[in-house]
């Protein structure tokens, strides 16, 4: 329905729902500003939405087809891993525009940022690997062999790994 759904989980109903670009696919919060990102596969956009009056109060023009969003509470940036160009966007939310895109390895699809060290780490499903992004350099400085078709990736802070659904291997790797 190109919808975003918002849940009061107070009662567990659906108290709202915010029309954004064609193919929602990932959400990620910005605390510092208090917006929600949503990434639009089909319209090659992240919605930008405000809670206060759940309206979309911007589009930014991404990468082909962004799958997922992840945001930097040391830089305060968004990154959007984009399936078509097999780019990292760089958002800047003071300006809600991309400021750089980041070459990563195909097809990436998930995304996560690791407080421990201050990577971004991406899944690159057509690659079978994850790519590490420095933010301070705005580079790849590892690739990681993992599974088949990875694609959500999740950071633990309890022990500081990292896991990697691989849905063509029916596996999760531990980093």
């Amino acid at each position: 329905s190109n919808t975003v759904s918002v849940i009061n989980p107070s009662t567990n109903t659906v108290i709202a729902n915010i029309s954004v670009g064609n193919g929602p696919n990932y959400i990620t919060y910005d605390p510092k500003n208090g917006y929600i990102y949503v990434t639009d596969w089909d319209s090659n956009t992240v919605s930008v939405i405000d809670p206060a009056t759940n309206k979309v109060i911007a589009n930014i023009s991404v990468g082909l087809n962004p799958m997922g969003i992840a945001y930097d509470p040391q830089n305060g940036y968004i990154y959007v891993a984009n399936a078509g160009p097999h780019t990292v966007s760089v958002i800047d939310p003071t300006t809600n525009k991309v400021i750089l895109n980041i070459s990563v390895g195909s097809y990436p699809w998930g995304i996560t940022y690791d407080p421990q060290n201050g990577y971004i780490y991406v899944t690159d499903w057509g690659s079978g690997s994850v790519s590490v992004i420095d933010p301070s350099t705005n580079s790849v400085v590892a690739t990681i062999p993992v599974g088949e078709y990875p694609q959500g990736i999740t950071y633990d802070p309890k022990n500081g790994y990292l896991y990697v659904a691989n849905f063509g291997s029916n596996t999760v790797s531990v980093i």
